[in-house]
């Protein structure tokens, strides 16, 4: 070997040894999970699932940063402004959907996690308010809450009536359980000028088919389905407790016993258990031309802003969140509330054993079904509405359900209004 061959290799040994040293001194690949679990306990859950994950993957190392609800939103908005989002950020639909709008999703993470667990494993509603218009996930569904009808199964086995899923079924439920000198209601719901008067309200439009928008993006809040689903709301509005409701009012009346039947969400059920009426309770969800759930679903958002390999060990850190016995480990932090997004935990042996779930049967088995058909204002043919946000925000719903329902005004007259103050949000720019 001739002396400057030698000299080459050494040179080149010495930089491979290099390169070595500095991927040593790179050590793990660190990043941030940001949520608002700021409870102790379930704080405590997240990080042992953390440690069992960082067991696994020694070259991850994952920081749970808690931040409250009242400020989370905020805090968002100031790190986005930075640029300088985590890796890893747990929020609703909605707040997904504000994320996507601004450009900070890694739309293929969020997807290849979803490919990765196997999109069949989720129910299929889940999945499809994740979904871009060009098919990409800007989020990995990871719990979600869905809304129905909580009813007395042993007041209707007394009275021989069935399950209260057709229209037809409610209301005469409600009218055969109306017994309002006695303080006992058919049925409570929101009446008041808010968003759980639109939440509850939009399961029996979109049941009946009843959209908000044609498929040119225009306000069709007077079409023929919306008159009859407000109809109808008002129709079953003669059998309920009567003023402007909200949360309270309704889920203290049905847990007290003054209602036959109620419009809220799963979160209602620990309430129920706590007053010893899980096995008394069953769920139903309304059925106009066709089922309609209404729900939100918990969403892993993998952001942009970080380096890739934050990206990927968030995207492995999802995986991992999403293999059965940790999600069970995560889905028993707050059981009842939250639901499986995952098709098969809600009859899994391991998941159902839980004191709150066992109590209530084959319902806490039932109930997920209900993402199948999970539907919300504003989203179709796998898009959301630009302006759905704003409409919401703006209460123009609620706020006609309200002077229909509680003051009596005339249905058309205040549909109209509504149709108006759409058109105007829709054309401001």
């Amino acid at each position: 070997m001739k002396p400057w061959h030698k000299v080459i290799l050494a040179v080149l040994a010495v930089l491979a040894l290099g390169v070595s040293c500095a991927k040593k001194a790179e050590g793990p690949t660190t990043f941030e999970f940001m949520h608002t679990y700021v409870e102790e306990d379930r704080q405590q859950v997240i990080q042992g699932l953390i440690d069992a994950f960082q067991a696994e993957r020694s070259d991850i190392v994952v920081k749970q940063v808690p931040v409250s609800e009242d400020a989370f939103w905020t805090r968002i908005t100031t790190l986005m402004q930075g640029a300088k989002l985590p890796a890893l950020i747990d929020v609703s639909v909605d707040q997904a959907r504000l994320l996507a709008a601004s450009d900070v999703v890694d739309t293929a993470a969020c997807s290849r996690v979803v490919n990765d667990v196997g999109p069949g494993s989720f129910y299929a509603g889940a999945t499809s308010v994740l979904k871009g218009a060009d098919g990409a996930m800007f989020g990995v569904p990871l719990t979600g809450w869905v809304q129905g009808i909580w009813y007395r199964k042993d007041l209707f086995a007394q009275k021989g009536l069935p399950a209260p899923e057709k229209w037809a079924e409610i209301l005469a439920a409600a009218k055969a359980f109306h017994d309002p000198a006695n303080k006992k209601y058919g049925i409570v719901f929101a009446t008041e000028a808010s968003d759980f008067t639109e939440q509850t309200f939009s399961q029996f439009a979109l049941s009946n088919d009843a959209r908000l928008f044609d498929a040119a993006g225009a306000p069709v809040f007077t079409s023929a389905e919306m008159k009859e689903a407000v109809a109808f709301y008002r129709d079953l509005y003669k059998y309920c407790l009567p003023g402007s409701n909200g949360f309270t009012q309704v889920k203290d009346a049905f847990a007290g016993g003054n209602a036959a039947m109620v419009v809220y969400s799963t979160y209602i059920l620990g309430s129920l258990f706590d007053q010893g009426m899980a096995d008394k309770v069953g769920f139903a969800v309304p059925e106009g031309s066709r089922p309609a759930s209404f729900g939100m679903v918990s969403t892993e958002v993998i952001t942009n802003s970080v380096p890739q390999a934050q990206r990927d060990a968030a995207a492995e850190f999802m995986k991992f969140l999403l293999r059965k016995e940790n999600y069970i480990a995560w889905m028993h932090m707050a059981p009842g509330g939250p639901n499986p997004v995952l098709k098969g935990v809600a009859s899994d042996a391991a998941y159902l054993d839980h004191p709150l779930l066992k109590a209530y049967g084959q319902t806490a088995v039932d109930i997920p079904e209900a993402f199948s058909d999970l539907a919300m204002f504003g989203f179709q043919d796998g898009v959301t509405h630009p302006k759905m946000g704003e409409i919401s925000a703006k209460m123009i719903i609620p706020t006609a359900l309200n002077k229909i329902l509680v003051q009596g005004a005339n249905l058309d007259a205040e549909l109209d209004k509504a149709q108006k103050a759409m058109e105007d949000v829709v054309a401001a720019q």
